[in-house]
């Protein structure tokens, strides 16, 4: 059937035929005909034209400026035609993502409205990646560089340094694993790089990782531009390329390295790079990869905001995020995701900094960043000295530096410095939290037997199912909560109950018919979760008295801030909190968090012990819910115990003899987060999950509490007092 459809093609020949024959396609390409066929550049050639008729690939092709712009302006027309959920809704993204940029929206909203309504003037955007905390991947270039050594390199690796594989048996059965150091050793055949002297594996430590291409020429931190070679060499190369100093002697060996697999076609460009005599497209190809975010999820968000300011002058600028990395290690802003949550914060500014800058300091280069800027200009004219885009801000020399435009000063060393300084010790930053209800299983799907019913209270299967009989569920899931205040002779007092799933039904049909209707409903509904025990004292006889209660709020969310006294927390259910208040920790606690240990044990104990005294003195300052389960007061004690643990775990194998300074810290931080996580301190005498504020019969509040209802940003904010209600 193929080779009939082919046959109708005349301008086929048979052996064009018997090879599209001889293809196997499945699944539904990503590209529409009216891509490929519909857009037309200046030339009046389609982009299937171009396939055919030049050695350019689709990534390529469609990024000329004739078809960028075109396309750019097709996905504006239809952004224009349709709201942000049918975006989402064709857009190929991750459930994961597309939260996250309904998120972006509603906050630029926010910061609009706060801002009088005027649309903003630049909106820088960053994709923060996660670190890749994945074992696999350095398994995974362990067992590719094992192949390599045993194939293409099998010949080469003999011939040099026979001893290589029995290196790599020993290095990949020790606990460190194929470290980069090691892996740059084994890459380069025991192997100076530069001068081809052996390196001495069981002393790495005193050699050095140089960068091929130098930092003040471009900022590439990957093993592609990082090789192992002598201090002594690495001294002497300073900021020069290895090309002009070694490449007469070592040119053959790169050459020998890359041919048989053991380094990249990039790696082996870097070693064969003269910055002085570079060309037009090299340069332009260094220039797209420091300035060009390829991340779908950023070019999706470009395109909703950009049909948001269309009509406004809006400049929408593309960071990548190596820059923010680049900013905190030139200026040692450390960044620590277990302390607190202002990482965030100080990233966003970071990245608005970035793109004021970069719009500012490179003028010619805007198209390259700047979303939906196609102007014309020509690589060749745009001489480039490095590709480092920010080294000028970590040149000492450079004081000011001002728009060639216009004359302003984008960056005073001295006060900008200091500003950056400034908001990254900030104590206090906005922090907000989504707040939800859920909707799913009405129980926890176990069915226990009848025997447990006198152990725990269960839930019946079906309603004519006695539990005592059928056995039954031992949990109802809450769909939201509400808030009651129950009254009795000893005074009112407020309590948190859920709202089980299975109710919604009910509750709904109840709010169509009135909101009186719907308060009975939920009165009838809370009731079971609001009766107590009682004994007559004539007759003995046990009832179940409903308590005098009445509804104060009846839809309290999951996550929903409350401010009870000098306790901040969140509802995590009807009977847990979550702690709301961020920890913040010295620079010099940041700092020791943050190494990899020191050469004298003694000093790193007495760092280690340092810290968990200004974190006990925090927490007595300031974390008064942790009086829950006595925690406060076991964390106290606990010091004593803490400071007779070595600096890190201790193991046997696979398995722990004793935990470490370092990881218990690590466990305190958990439990201490403004979110969900426990931390694990049986070490120190804290038997209950570290953080685990849980009030099992539900959660208890004063009068004085107040609710605070939050905007997206936390800009605005509305607050109600319970006594109020």
């Amino acid at each position: 059937m193929l080779r009939e459809k082919l046959n109708e093609i005349t301008w086929l020949s048979d052996q064009q035929k018997d090879v599209l024959e001889s293809s196997r396609y499945q699944g539904w390409g990503r590209l529409s005909k009216k891509l490929l066929t519909g857009i037309v550049n200046d030339q009046g050639e389609r982009i299937i034209d171009k396939l055919w008729n030049t050695n350019k690939n689709f990534m390529q092709i469609q990024s000329d400026d004739d078809f960028a712009k075109r396309i750019h302006e097709a996905n504006a027309d239809q952004m224009q035609a349709v709201d942000v959920e049918d975006v989402l809704a064709d857009a190929y993204t991750s459930p994961q993502n597309k939260k996250a940029i309904r998120q972006v929206v509603k906050v630029v909203d926010d910061i609009q409205k706060a801002m009088g309504g005027v649309a903003p003037k630049y909106i820088s955007i960053e994709f923060t990646r996660s670190e890749d905390r994945n074992p696999r991947r350095t398994i995974s270039r362990q067992r590719q560089l094992e192949n390599t050594l045993k194939d293409t390199a099998k010949s080469l690796a003999k011939s040099i340094n026979p001893e290589l594989l029995s290196e790599l048996d020993n290095a990949a059965k020790s606990k460190k694993g194929l470290t980069d150091r090691l892996y740059l050793y084994f890459t380069q055949l025991g192997k100076d790089i530069y001068t081809g002297e052996p390196i001495n594996i069981d002393e790495l430590n005193k050699y050095d990782i140089d960068h091929i291409l130098p930092q003040a020429f471009i900022k590439d931190n990957s093993l592609d531009n990082r090789v192992l070679v002598l201090t002594a060499v690495n001294n002497g190369k300073s900021d020069n390329v290895p090309l002009r100093m070694f490449g007469a002697k070592m040119g053959h060996f790169w050459k020998q390295l890359a041919e048989a697999g053991l380094i990249s076609k990039r790696k082996l460009k870097n070693l064969q790079t003269d910055p002085d005599t570079i060309s037009k497209y090299a340069m332009h190809g260094f220039i797209r990869r420091q300035l060009v975010e390829t991340s779908q999820v950023i070019k999706l968000v470009a395109n909703i905001l950009g049909d948001k300011y269309r009509n406004d002058d809006t400049k929408i600028i593309e960071i990548t995020a190596r820059m923010n990395h680049q900013m905190r290690d030139e200026f040692g802003f450390i960044k620590n995701r277990e302390i607190n949550d202002y990482h965030h914060a100080f990233d966003a500014y970071l990245t608005a900094f970035l793109g004021r800058y970069l719009y500012h300091r490179y003028i010619k280069l805007r198209p390259y960043f700047v979303y939906g800027d196609f102007k014309k200009f020509r690589e060749d004219k745009v001489t480039m000295r490095n590709f480092n885009f920010l080294h000028d801000l970590t040149d000492d020399t450079q004081e000011k530096i001002a728009d060639a435009e216009t004359g302003e000063v984008i960056w005073d060393r001295e006060n900008s410095i200091q500003q950056l300084k400034d908001v990254y010790h900030y104590k206090f930053m906005l922090i907000s939290h989504e707040v939800y209800t859920l909707r799913g299983a009405m129980f926890n799907q176990t069915v226990y037997p009848a025997s447990d019913a006198g152990k725990r209270k269960l839930i019946p299967v079906k309603a004519d199912r006695p539990v005592n009989v059928y056995g039954g569920y031992s949990g109802s899931a809450d769909a939201y909560m509400a808030i009651v205040r129950i009254h009795n002779k000893k005074g009112d007092k407020y309590r948190v109950v859920g709202v089980p799933m299975r109710a919604l039904d009910r509750l709904d049909a109840a709010k169509n018919v009135s909101d009186a209707d719907f308060d009975r409903a939920l009165k009838d509904v809370l009731a079971p979760q609001l009766t107590k025990t009682k004994k007559s004292r004539k007759t003995g006889e046990i009832t179940q008295v409903i308590e005098d209660f009445e509804i104060v709020l009846g839809k309290v969310m999951y996550r929903q801030l409350m401010i009870d006294g000098d306790k901040k927390f969140m509802l995590g259910s009807s009977t847990y909190q979550y702690n709301a208040k961020q920890l913040v920790l010295s620079d010099q606690s940041v700092k020791t968090l943050a190494s990899k240990g020191r050469l004298d044990p003694l000093q790193e104990s007495m760092d280690y012990n340092n810290v968990y005294t200004e974190i006990l003195d925090k927490v007595n300052q300031y974390f008064s819910l942790y009086d829950m389960n006595k925690f406060r007061h076991k964390l106290n004690l606990g010091f004593s115990k803490f400071i007779s643990f070595p600096n890190h775990n201790v193991l046997d194998g696979n398995t722990k003899v004793s935990s470490g300074k370092r990881e218990i810290l690590q466990e305190i931080l958990n439990g201490l987060h403004a979110n969900p996580t426990f931390g694990n301190l049986k070490d120190v005498g804290i038997t209950t999950p570290f953080g685990q504020l849980q009030q099992p019969n539900g959660i208890l509040l004063s009068d004085e509490t107040k609710i605070r209802y939050q905007s997206p940003t936390g800009l605005f904010e509305r607050t109600v007092s319970l006594k109020d209600l």
